[in-house]
């Protein structure tokens, strides 16, 4: 299995998930700043450098490639890899809005190959066990997705909102564990010391009797991530990615990320799922196994991201 980087910020973290895996080859980067490929090249011992994408898919057989940029500049590389039949990986937001993302869905559709898009929440420790616990008694009642933040003193200007850029990874974890697509939204948009949207609060129905709750407050204290998932005599209540609170019949028990998968408690990319999700994604190339968070799936995420942001009309 051979994977390559076109990277305009380097992400050590996913060259270190990498070279762990065993099978796995990098044997080319690309990367605009001359600077940072040199190092780059040089840590992770790459065989090819390239500083113009479409060179290297000229130059390298590659298997998978991920293109891990800002949303103002995937579209145009990521479809490139695709139409060269590569699969690919995208960071979240997947695009700098919803019709790019479903331009790279139909591009992937059209070369039959995957585009994985990086919501690594799905794949925590603590999310994993919540879900698994819950499945067991029964169907899911509520889910409820918090990431707060404290970002004040927006001008209203930039080039994509908090909630499509950041807050999108909650929209798709809520939607995940609830496990339906939505049929009713409400959402409410505010704005608390900035001139840009920075409070977003959702309470969303799905298909299968769900009902979520989506808080996003950005003009909070400070970031704060957390989720519930509660089903017939169970609630889980997760600190992401270190902690799962489990109510169960009147009993209470506490887990650490780390126990849940049964790993130091230093190895954080373990648990809060950065490594399990990089091992999915080659899984299913090798496999021919749809990913769980490939595009033929996230896009349904994307369009509740719409949905609360009030650009794609309740359908």
């Amino acid at each position: 299995m051979k994977t390559s980087e076109r990277n305009q910020h380097v992400k050590g973290r996913i060259y270190r998930c990498w070279r762990s895996k065993s099978r796995c080859a990098l044997p080319a980067v690309c990367e605009l700043d001359e600077e940072r490929l040199n190092q780059v090249a040089k840590k992770y011992e790459f065989q090819h450098t390239f500083a113009n994408h479409r060179e290297m898919l000229d130059s390298v057989d590659l298997d998978i490639i991920y293109c891990v940029m800002r949303e103002e500049w995937i579209l145009q590389p990521a479809l490139d890899c695709l139409n060269a039949g590569k699969h690919i990986f995208i960071e979240k937001p997947p695009g700098a809005n919803s019709d790019e993302t479903q331009q790279l869905l139909d591009t992937a559709i059209a070369n039959d190959v995957y585009a994985m898009v990086g919501f690594q929440r799905r794949y925590a420790a603590v999310t994993r066990e919540a879900m698994r616990r819950v499945a067991e008694k029964g169907p899911v009642s509520t889910a409820i997705t918090t990431f707060n933040k404290q970002i004040l003193g927006g001008d209203g200007k930039e080039f994509t909102t908090t909630l499509w850029n950041d807050v999108c990874h909650v929209i798709d974890l809520l939607r995940y564990m609830a496990g339906g697509e939505p049929v009713e939204v409400t959402a409410y948009r505010d704005k608390f010391g900035s001139e840009s949207r920075n409070c977003y609060t959702a309470l969303v129905r799905f298909d299968n009797d769900v009902t979520g709750v989506l808080l996003g407050n950005r003009a909070s204290g400070g970031r704060v991530l957390r989720s519930e998932l509660h089903g017939v005599g169970i609630g889980c209540y997760m600190k992401i990615p270190a902690e799962i609170e489990i109510h169960e019949d009147n009993q209470s028990h506490t887990m650490g990320g780390w126990e849940v998968d049964n790993v130091d408690e230093r190895d954080t990319p373990r648990y809060e799922g950065v490594l399990t999700m990089h091992e999915h994604f080659v899984d299913c190339v090798r496999n021919k196994k749809v990913p769980i968070s490939d595009l033929r799936d996230a896009i349904h995420s994307i369009h509740l991201v719409d949905q609360i942001e009030g650009t794609l009309p309740d359908s």
